[in-house]
């Protein structure tokens, strides 16, 4: 079940790259961009979010059972769960681009 999120992440970021018109891939810095963290989460960028949980690099996200990462963003960001927070960052990376 993980790697079906994963995917789906994975997914997200190459459907927002190729409407981009390139193939460069997304960073999660770009999408979880300090403007969205401040304005949706308890901290300032996506790594102090990751340290938080206890990791060291963002990509250490897909070692942590969901249920643990789904309360994390519960209890310290506007979102019920972290699928839910990836689909807003995605959606406002979109809208900043059109």
């Amino acid at each position: 079940q993980m790697t079906n999120e994963k995917d789906k992440l994975k997914r997200n970021l190459e459907k927002v790259a190729e409407e981009r018109g390139n193939q460069q891939a997304v960073s999660y810095v770009d999408l979880f961009n300090p403007m969205f963290m401040q304005k949706n989460t308890n901290f300032t960028t996506i790594d102090v979010f990751v340290k938080e949980l206890g990791l060291k690099e963002f990509q250490d996200i897909e070692s942590v059972a969901q249920d643990v990462i789904d309360n994390f963003v519960k209890k310290e960001t506007k979102f019920e769960n972290w699928q839910e927070m990836q689909q807003r960052a995605v959606s406002d990376y979109m809208t900043r681009l059109f």
